[in-house]
């Protein structure tokens, strides 16, 4: 039986790849174990510097697989399910301090759009697609779908996105805020490996400190953020790339940074 999910190593990047496409990526469980598998190594490997997290097939991912829970299942033990498993991953996304790009090929749906919306950085075609799905059979948000969303394009967008239950379309997530580039539809994925190599030669600990006071400032005062900023910003003080970059500016010349 083939991975739930595929990682690769190219050069200085890793490459995530959803692999249920006969089930158009749905989330099962062997899913959500090769998420987390393979985030582990991304944590670990200090060579992969930047990630691109995409879908195999036709679409990015539709969402939870529905056929995972059998009638017998109680309602609190999905809602436990919820917690015990989408929540520790989701957290995941934010605490790599390393880039991630999401090469959303096809439908982004349910769980599915809050995995593309955990990823740091989008890219998109026109055919491309978030859709949160869940009110459509009856559902709100899980999976901290309602979080991601109302960050990006504030609250009264979010609901009207939440509720209607349609696809917002490539150009009009771009329109949102909520993917940084449009692309042809065969260049998705090549696209979002080209930027995550452009990123891999960049000064990978700035990106993750960058990286973390952005997630900061978002619920957190100016004040706290200044001070959560500078704190951060000490192990970027005792950093070769600082140095590199200091002494490439004086000298004129490009950096070579190591990301550390």
């Amino acid at each position: 039986m083939e991975k739930a999910v595929l990682f690769e190593k190219e050069k200085n990047i890793a490459i995530i790849t959803f692999n249920r496409p006969q089930r158009y990526n749905a989330v099962n469980q062997d899913l959500v174990d090769g998420i987390n598998d393979s985030l582990s190594i991304v944590e670990n490997d200090n060579d992969i510097r930047a990630v691109v997290l995409t879908g195999n097939g036709k679409g990015f991912c539709s969402g939870a697989d529905m056929s995972v829970f059998g009638d017998k299942v109680s309602s609190e033990q999905r809602r436990d399910y919820i917690v015990e498993h989408y929540q520790p991953l989701m957290n995941r996304f934010f605490k790599i301090k390393k880039p991630i790009i999401g090469a959303i090929n096809g439908t982004a749906a349910g769980v599915g759009a809050a995995f593309a919306l955990a990823c740091d950085l989008r890219v998109m075609s026109k055919e491309s697609a978030l859709l949160y799905a869940f009110v459509n059979i009856g559902l709100g948000p899980d999976g901290g779908a309602s979080w991601l969303l109302a960050r990006q394009v504030g609250y009264s967008k979010a609901l009207e996105i939440a509720i209607s239950g349609k696809k917002i379309l490539g150009e009009e997530c771009l329109n949102l805020g909520l993917t940084n580039k449009i692309v042809q539809i065969h260049e998705v994925l090549n696209d979002a490996k080209k930027w995550a190599h452009e990123l891999s030669v960049r000064p990978t600990l700035a990106i993750g400190i960058a990286k973390a006071d952005m997630m900061y400032s978002m619920d957190n005062n100016l004040s706290d953020t200044i001070a959560f900023e500078a704190q951060e910003q000490v192990a970027a003080f005792n950093s070769y790339d600082l140095k590199e970059g200091v002494t490439a500016f004086i000298q004129k010349r490009p950096a070579k940074f190591l990301g550390k």
